[in-house]
């Protein structure tokens, strides 16, 4: 059975990316945002081509703040290293940034203390709200098929043993 193809991809398009990383174990999409203030999203897929992943993040360089909105990956897949990953790909959007995250499950509030550690970025749950972060007044969100096409993301590094 064929994997689905990844929303605003091509089918053509997913087949090459596949072609083109089998030799990875993962590999990583992204979606810019609509806006400079807008959700960033990382998805990772396995060599199969099936979602393992995501994780959804904002920033906001005017107040140098930056927030995790969403880290989700497949219980098969815990535990290797992906979600430092995902987060230090994320802080490379906000160097120096102070940063936040929505609610966390008991899994993350394992997670972000040692990622905190190994880091030395703070990652408090509900740690402030930025203005801009929020939809504008009267935003109304594009229409469909409008958003940017996701691209193969190389900027996830392994971490370091």
């Amino acid at each position: 059975m064929t994997p689905p193809v990844p929303e605003y991809l091509s089918p053509l398009r997913w087949r090459w990316i596949l072609l083109t990383t089998q030799h990875r174990e993962v590999r990583f999409l992204y979606w810019p945002p609509r806006r400079p203030t807008g959700h960033r999203d990382l998805r990772m897929f396995d060599r199969d081509g099936y979602d393992i992943g995501r994780l959804v993040w904002v920033v906001c360089h005017a107040c140098r703040v930056g927030s995790i909105n969403k880290i989700s990956i497949d219980p098969d897949h815990q535990r290797q290293g992906l979600g430092r990953r995902l987060i230090r790909r994320a802080l490379a959007d906000g160097p120096g940034h102070t940063w936040q995250t929505t609610g966390q499950s008991p899994e993350a509030k394992q997670f972000f203390p040692a990622l905190e550690k190994e880091t030395g970025v703070a990652f408090p749950e509900y740690g402030g709200v930025c203005a801009h972060l929020g939809s504008p007044p009267g935003h109304r969100p594009p229409p469909p098929g409008r958003r940017p096409r996701p691209v193969l993301e190389r900027n996830v590094w392994p971490c370091e043993a």
